[in-house]
């Protein structure tokens, strides 16, 4: 099942200050999925999607890369609620400035499970979006993946999207002749008040090199989506960052980010942190030390820092 979902995260650079710009990535949902928890879910999936379903997802998919806002607006229904806390007027406003800064964004989805009861479908699908801004001193190079749930609905006789949830996101900015490879570990769920590890590693030894980077936790809300702030940005001893960050004592998502620089290149990596009260596990797991990786080196306890 399908839709545009979205998804997050973008940062813009200067020369010493860095400000922040969060984008919200679209994503062209083309597939039918099942809800996630039930067994019956899993039966359904492997059948082919209704053909007025696989319609729309044509559809949606193709106005999105050609950024036809009407087009794709179209297929959401004017009661569209989102788990971000987007209204379709605001979804439309928001998708409307991304496609201003990103002029070439294709959209990729996959439906990993659908069910239908009475006159909904609801959809489980991963969208991945990849782009460029291509303006002459702005050229950052997105890449992102989503896993959302939609639910459509028939109105007037045209199948559209009531209501979506995004369940994970994942996204990176590069720009430069060698922006650093970054492997980010978060984990992408938590109880509430429970500690994690932030583990951002650049998988490629830096030499001389001098890094510097900043780790940003902030709410996912739809006002933040195109709003800007600071980044205070330190050099950095070790070939990444390591943090220990603590959730809220209350339900929500968040966004976690990491910006690294260096002379070549600049990477921002992001992901969604969804807050649970009704969550429990090990959070706490670090990434495991590569073989080779002389130049990571771990703080002691008492010199842990929290985002």
């Amino acid at each position: 099942m399908t839709t545009l979902g979205f998804i997050v995260t973008g940062i813009r650079l200067g020369l010493r200050m860095f400000k922040r710009v969060t984008l919200l990535i679209s994503s062209a949902v083309l597939a039918l999925a099942t809800p996630i928890v039930q067994p019956s879910f899993a039966a359904q999936s492997s059948k082919p999607a209704p053909p007025e379903l696989a319609n729309v997802v044509l559809a949606v998919d193709k106005a999105a890369n050609s950024q036809n806002i009407e087009a794709v607006m179209k297929y959401y229904a004017p009661t569209f609620n989102h788990s971000d806390g987007f209204t379709r007027d605001r979804y439309k406003q928001v998708l409307g400035e991304l496609w201003k800064r990103y002029k070439s964004l294709s959209y990729r989805t996959e439906i990993s499970k659908w069910e239908k009861q009475g006159d909904l479908i609801t959809a489980e699908t991963v969208t991945t979006v990849q782009g460029k801004k291509g303006n002459e001193n702005d050229d950052f190079k997105l890449d992102a993946r989503v896993t959302s749930t939609q639910t459509y609905k028939s109105v007037n006789g045209q199948l559209q999207v009531v209501s979506q949830t995004v369940l994970s996101e994942q996204s990176s900015l590069s720009s430069g002749e060698a922006p650093p490879p970054v492997q980010l570990k978060v984990p992408e769920r938590i109880g509430v008040g429970r500690q994690y590890v932030l583990d951002a590693i650049v998988t490629e030894p830096l030499g001389t090199s001098l890094l510097l980077g900043a780790a940003i936790e902030e709410p996912v809300e739809a006002d933040r989506y195109l709003k800007e702030n600071t980044i205070n940005l330190r050099p950095l001893r070790a070939g990444g960052v390591f943090k220990i960050g603590q959730a809220p004592f209350r339900s929500g998502d968040r966004w976690i980010s990491v910006v690294l620089v260096r002379e070549s290149g600049i990477t921002i990596a992001s992901q969604r942190l969804r807050v649970s009260k009704d969550f429990t596990g090990n959070q706490y797991t670090p990434l495991p030390e590569p073989d080779t990786s002389p130049s990571r080196v771990r703080p002691r306890p008492n010199n842990e820092q929290t985002l």
